[in-house]
């Protein structure tokens, strides 16, 4: 804090937060708060205790050394600051002298006695021998550095007859600064060190404590920039979204406006086509009345103008002719509207309850990076893979008592579903173990478990651990002959890759099988403890993994699946671990 603001706040550096006037005896806490020492006396009273009182700011107790106040450490800045506080009010309210008591404006301060002296004692200062290297100066002369050198004035003891002894030393017994004099008396025996290297100590304690510190904030801070950037990148996210959504919506709804534009002009289109043909009956209708009307017209002539003999002599001829165009046609024109078709419109109520159920489309969450402590793989038992990018296979076989086992009364249970989780096989293939020999059979999607049929005869499976099926193939780890079988849809055997060894594309128990995002056939190499990557035809394409229990390595990996932003998760069987893999 420079000069001009302490000068500007002066008053409430040097106020007691308890009787809110200016410092007398300012008496300083374990905790750093200061009071009045009279302040302390009164709260020390009233709570009844002498040993222990209550800090009034942040209600922390402190003991007491030996139960008496004025042992407690006094604050010698706040002293500094009350000389600077008289330094700078003395034109107003004077400076009490420190010899004679009395209060001048006419006032000067001696740095190194640290105390005021009016005009008259400063005579007798001066005059004495000892003082004569002090520095002294008027109290109207001071200027800011002046201010500086008061409040970088030495520490006096504060014990009886000591008040004139610079604190020089630290009693690291006691934990105080004190005098020479204390030095040979009170603390006689003490460890002691100077009060410069016990200051040195602290401010090094400090440093590293607010280094730390420090630290630990900008730490705190990095966390709260990362949660911020994190919001934005929510709130950027959803802003994507609902643009997303409003121009799809948009789209949506410029589709459907097509549309029933399309509608309309196609009610328009038969409209006029009907309204066409009704436009010609009129025309037709229109004329045959004409010819109706002036038939009559003739007619009503006729019998006005002629007399009773000439419409008696009217023969049929004659009739006939004034009739002529008019009873040679139909009496009236055919005006039947029945071929005429009524025009509805059909609403298309599987969209509208499309639309209804299951809305214009919907929001996803998902992890753009998962460490490998967040993932999880959905799973029963070793036999799970996700095959291909539509279906997944779930295959447990237990025994009678829940068991996983092979024996005669094993049960097989079996789930086909997409990645919405819906159905998506009419029937499936598993693998069946009766009576030690293997087959892979078919059964019903239905839960009665009705048999289907079967494919490979007897002996041509020695120990065919797992099955999956991936486009038209259906595929076969034959771990015990140490071959990948590969079968069409129907059973029918297409060809087959491997034989035991430990080279590329040699296997040593193959056990379970999956198919990558990419289409390729992973293989774990159980007993070579790595997996073998392979296209479908049987060439070899990459490996990973070695024997051990480090990260990337494996012992016994016995099954793999493939989650859904393309990462590989294997099962490290005998280090009891599941590790995940670009």
């Amino acid at each position: 804090m420079d000069i001009k603001t302490l000068l500007a706040n002066l008053h409430e550096e040097v106020s007691c937060s308890v009787c809110m006037v200016t410092f007398t005896e300012p008496k300083q806490l374990p905790c750093l708060h200061s009071f009045c020492l009279h302040c302390l006396a009164g709260i020390q009273r009233n709570s009844g205790r002498h040993d222990v009182i209550t800090c009034p700011e942040c209600r922390r107790e402190s003991q007491v050394p030996g139960g008496n106040l004025k042992d407690l450490p006094t604050n010698f800045r706040i002293n500094s600051l009350l000389d600077v506080l008289a330094i700078r009010d003395c034109s107003s309210t004077g400076v009490k002298c420190g010899n004679c008591d009395k209060r001048r404006v006419e006032s000067f301060y001696c740095f190194q006695c640290c105390a005021f002296w009016c005009d008259e004692c400063i005579t007798g200062h001066n005059i004495i021998r000892a003082n004569k290297e002090h520095r002294v100066l008027a109290l109207n002369d001071f200027e800011d550095q002046d201010i500086e050198d008061v409040l970088k004035r030495p520490a006096f003891c504060p014990r009886p007859g000591h008040e004139k002894k610079e604190l020089e030393f630290f009693c690291k017994k006691c934990e105080q600064a004190i005098c020479s004099s204390c030095v040979a008396t009170t603390h006689d025996g003490h460890v002691k060190i100077l009060l410069e290297e016990a200051a040195n100590e602290k401010k090094l304690q400090i440093l590293s404590e607010t280094e730390s510190r420090k630290a630990k904030v900008q730490r705190m801070r990095n966390k709260i920039s990362k949660l911020d950037e994190t919001c934005d990148k929510i709130q950027a996210q959803v802003a994507k979204v609902k643009r997303s959504a409003q121009q799809f919506a948009e789209s949506m709804i410029a589709v459907i406006e097509a549309k029933k534009q399309e509608i309309f002009s196609e009610a328009d289109h038969e409209a006029q086509l009907y309204l066409e043909r009704l436009r010609i009956q009129r025309i037709e209708i229109e004329n045959k009345v004409k010819m109706f009307e002036t038939a009559v017209g003739k007619s009503e002539t006729l019998l006005q103008r002629s007399t009773n003999a000439e419409l008696a002599q009217f023969d049929d001829s004659q009739n006939t002719t004034l009739l002529k165009g008019v009873d040679d046609e139909r009496e009236e024109v055919d005006c039947n509207l029945e071929y005429l078709s009524e025009l509805i419109f059909e609403e298309n109520e599987a969209l509208k309850t499309k639309a209804i159920h299951e809305g214009i489309g919907s929001i996803r969450a998902f992890l753009s990076k998962t460490r490998a402590d967040q993932a999880t793989a959905e799973g029963e038992g070793l036999t799970e893979a996700i095959v291909g990018i539509q279906a997944k296979f779930v295959l447990t076989t237990r025994n009678a008592e829940g068991r996983q086992c092979h024996d005669e009364r094993n049960r097989v249970t079996v789930e086909i579903k997409n990645q919405q989780g819906h159905d998506c096989a009419t029937e499936v293939r598993v693998q069946d173990i009766k009576d030690g020999s293997y087959k892979v059979g078919y059964f019903s999607k239905e839960t009665d478990g009705h048999y289907l049929s079967k494919f490979g005869d007897e002996g041509s499976f020695p120990c065919p651990f797992h099955c999956i099926q991936y486009d038209k193939y259906m595929i076969v780890s034959d771990a015990n002959e140490h071959y990948i079988k590969v079968f069409d849809r129907n059973g029918n055997f297409l060809y087959q890759f491997g034989n035991k060894g430990e080279g590329d594309g040699e296997f040593n128990f193959p056990y379970c099988l999956s198919v990558n995002k990419a289409g390729h056939l992973m293989v774990c190499d159980a007993h070579n403890h790595r997996v073998q990557v392979f296209e479908l035809s049987g060439k070899f394409v990459t490996k990973f993994g070695s024997k051990g229990e480090k990260k990337g390595e494996f012992n016994v990996p016995t099954s793999t699946a493939v989650l859904s932003d393309g990462r590989i998760v294997v099962s490290d069987c005998l280090n009891n671990r599941i590790q995940i893999f670009e």
